[in-house]
């Protein structure tokens, strides 16, 4: 911070400190005025026998004047502190009430020490308590302010004191002694509740700054992983475009006859793109895990074909690093989840598992608590440090990679598996030592063996019978790849790069639309919603199928795109599972194709 920045907020700091002191004041002097008004009444009550009576109430009018004015100028305060900006007529106020106390204190001492003079003991001994408890009160009350205390203290207690010292009489002399001493003690005491409530408003002060400095922060923290992840969506929708393009042209060539070398290129060319899709779908699910799109379809099923299965994958892999992948079988119980994202959790564990193991392997094991069934991936890998062990679970954050090998993935993997346990509701732990290994534990209720889904087995694709697409995509190679795709599969297609091209093609066109399948985000903000809406009200039927293509991780365009219910699917897609995805549209409709359609 530089020194003129610093000076500002110094003088900043001292203004608010001085406008609490003066609120500070202003509380406490009603109380100071009602008390020394009933002082003065008592005295007078006490002292009418002893000194003439219109003498005392002279005395007694002149203080509740002096009282009236002192009040008024309370009664400024408000008008006073009313600008923030400009602390001169606080200033001014402060002067007044400076001003009026020290008269205060005058018309207090002076007469008290003429009745101190010529009083008799009695009368005397009650002057003096009276003294002391109007001087105690006006410690409390003026302390905040020094000068203030100063004002009243020394004109009210010095010319009683001065006046014990100068009668006769040891009591007197030691009374006049004990005075002095209580003044300083009590001056004393004042001067250290003023450091204290000082202090006690510095800190206010200083905290309340702290506060609005870690609220700007918090804010610019958030604005800026706003803008992270719009450039990720922004970034990985127009990556996604040319990948997706490719995906479809790959699926084109799949389905030609060719010889064996050009077979095993393209087979090349399709693991290479489905690697680049699955880096893109750990942006894509984090997105979606944030915008709170996805929602569990819980149900109880049997755990058994999942384990297997992942055994069945992942073995190869593990194989190829020397790895021995495990399953430690036994009476796999039924239980109750989400299938889909109890499977996406497991794989992304059994993956980081493999990926972090040298040598050794990795055991997928169940244990049962009850009526819970921990499922837990144990590694003899690297091992993750107890400093470390919340970290892995950020987004981008890799332990054992600093090199940013990509064979290694991305770093989303476990936060994709943090937010999803999360999402169920399914207790996940961690238990590592460096150069140990590690066993990461998911917690889940047990099912009803009785209500348990059947397995369920892949159906065979049904052939396309001539059906209509209309296809509507801005990106000239996503709409001809599509368009060549779809038509390798026997589907007729007519498309448009947006919704007034596809109107005017659907003019020319002697059939209905069986299934529209459109790009969520087209040109001129315009939306593949919209153009299924106008599709529907141009052929007056809503019950005409639809699918959403997308490559945006904008987690506020994606919770746009899941307020319908057709099936969103994401770019690149699969060409198998996008010819799935058809035909269960074109045969059951939208609720099963979306149930079936993967994280």
């Amino acid at each position: 911070m530089s020194q003129p920045s610093a000076i500002n907020n110094n003088s900043l700091q001292a203004d608010q400190i001085y406008r609490a002191q003066m609120a500070v004041l202003r509380h406490n002097f009603p109380f100071s005025l009602l008390g020394a008004l009933l002082t003065a009444v008592l005295i007078v009550l006490v002292l009418h026998d002893v000194f003439p009576m219109r003498d005392l109430l002279l005395w007694l009018g002149l203080n509740c004047l002096l009282l009236a004015c002192r009040f008024g100028i309370v009664l400024r305060y408000r008008s006073a502190s009313a600008d923030e900006q400009d602390v001169s007529a606080l200033q001014r106020w402060e002067r007044w009430t400076l001003w009026s106390t020290a008269a205060a204190g005058l018309l207090w001492g002076l007469p008290y020490a003429y009745w101190m003079y010529y009083a008799p003991f009695e009368q005397q001994m009650f002057l003096i308590v009276g003294l002391l408890t109007l001087g105690t009160g006006a410690i409390y009350a003026y302390c905040i302010h020094l000068r203030l205390l100063y004002a009243f203290e020394i004109p009210y207690f010095a010319p009683p004191f001065v006046i014990l010292a100068l009668l006769p009489g040891s009591v007197h002399h030691i009374l006049a002694v004990a005075g002095a001493l209580y003044l300083l003690v009590t001056l004393a005491f004042a001067h250290r509740m003023y450091r204290t409530q000082l202090d006690s408003l510095r800190m206010r002060f200083e905290n309340t700054d702290l506060l609005k400095k870690l609220a700007i922060e918090k804010e610019a923290a958030e604005r800026s992983n706003l803008a992270k992840s719009r450039f990720l969506a922004a970034a990985s929708h127009d990556l996604r475009q040319p990948v997706h393009a490719l995906s479809l042209y790959l699926g084109v060539l799949r389905e030609q006859d060719l010889n064996p070398k050009s077979r095993q290129l393209v087979d090349h060319i399709g693991r290479a793109t489905l690697a680049m899709g699955g880096l893109f779908d750990g942006l894509l699910n984090i997105s979606r895990l944030d915008a709170g799109v996805i929602r569990p379809q819980r149900r109880h099923f049997r755990l058994a074909p999942i384990l297997e299965q992942l055994l069945l994958e992942y073995t190869p892999q593990a194989s190829a690093q020397g790895l021995r992948l495990r399953l430690h079988r036994g009476p796999w119980p039924v239980v109750q989840s989400d299938p889909v994202l109890l499977d996406r959790i497991l794989r992304n564990l059994v993956d980081n598992a493999i990926r972090h193991t040298r040598n050794g392997g990795v055991l997928i094991g169940c244990r049962r608590r009850g009526n819970t069934l921990r499922i837990e991936v144990w590694d003899s890998g690297v091992g993750i440090a107890a400093a470390e062990q919340e970290n892995i679970f950020m987004e981008f954050h890799q332990v054992d990679n600093p090199e940013r090998d990509r064979s290694k993935g991305m770093g989303l993997g476990l936060a994709i598996v943090r937010r999803t346990a999360d999402l169920l509701k399914h207790p996940l732990t961690l238990r590592s030592r460096p150069g140990r290994g590690s066993v990461f534990s998911l917690s889940l209720p047990l099912g009803d063996a009785h209500t348990a889904d059947p397995v369920a087995h892949k159906a065979e694709v049904p052939k396309a019978d001539g059906q209509w697409i209309f296809v509507i995509d801005d990106d000239a190679d996503n709409l001809q790849g599509l368009r060549l795709l779809l038509e390798t599969w026997d589907y007729k297609v007519v498309t448009g790069h947006s919704g007034d091209d596809i109107l005017q093609a659907a003019a020319h066109c002697p059939h209905k639309p069986d299934l529209i399948l459109s790009d969520f985000r087209l040109r001129a903000h315009e939306t593949g919603i919209e153009v299924i809406d106008r599709l529907h009200e141009e052929y007056a039927d809503d019950t005409i199928p639809a699918v959403l293509l997308t490559g945006d991780t904008d987690p506020r365009r994606l919770i746009e795109a899941s307020a319908r219910a057709w099936p969103l699917l994401h770019k690149p897609v699969d060409a198998a599972h996008l010819r799935r995805v058809l035909a269960q549209m074109l045969e059951h409709g939208a609720t099963e194709a979306a149930v079936n359609t993967p994280l």
